[in-house]
């Protein structure tokens, strides 16, 4: 579970973006309408921003609130090579690597799924509440996925695409395994 900075960091991060983009503490203010005063107090760490007011704050710096507060500072764009991918376990024979380590406030999830032959179970994503998708595309190997009950068998090449409100089962079909590029609105480490 990620944690949120501390006002000090918070403060430094407006006050970074905020001179990064040559902006005066009064056009800051002209754009989310919080007084400059109460600006510069945020920015030095003296006092924390309701949510409302960092939501004004990001706004007027044209920036996700998530930036701000997440604990990992991240760049508007994200860039990994081969040698940073952390995989992880998704279930025994699925292997997970993260393409990217993604940007603040983005929904979409992009990934490398192995699935080694003997895996039976595949990879499954419970139905979900909220609205969104996965994009799956067959890079090696076949699936069978069941997607909310019909199911159907993809080959190398091959993509389906599905609203994540309904269960999700990917696993390999023909006693081979299969790679994935799987690319979702919901995170897959928070499954595994």
């Amino acid at each position: 579970m990620s944690t949120i900075v501390d006002i000090q960091e918070l403060g430094r991060r407006i006050r970074k973006l905020r001179l990064e983009r040559r902006m005066t503490l009064k056009q800051v203010e002209h754009g989310c309408g919080l007084s400059a005063t109460h600006l510069s107090e945020v920015e030095r760490g003296r006092t924390s921003p309701t949510i409302g007011a960092l939501v004004r704050i990001a706004r007027a710096l044209q920036k996700d609130a998530s930036y701000f507060i997440e604990a990992e500072e991240r760049s508007d764009v994200a860039h990994q090579t081969r040698e940073q991918v952390r995989p992880f376990s998704a279930g025994a024979g699925v292997v997970v690597e993260p393409l990217t380590p993604g940007v603040p406030g983005s929904r979409i999830f992009a990934y490398r799924v192995t699935l080694d032959p003997s895996c039976a179970d595949g990879l499954s994503l419970g139905a979900q509440e909220l609205p969104g998708d996965a994009l799956y595309l067959v890079r090696q190997g076949a699936l069978e996925t069941d997607i909310g009950g019909l199911k159907m068998a993809l080959s190398a090449g091959d993509a389906l695409q599905a609203s994540v409100s309904r269960a999700h089962q990917i696993r390999p079909l023909n006693g081979r395994g299969a790679e994935v590029i799987a690319v979702l609105t919901c995170p897959l480490e928070t499954r595994a």
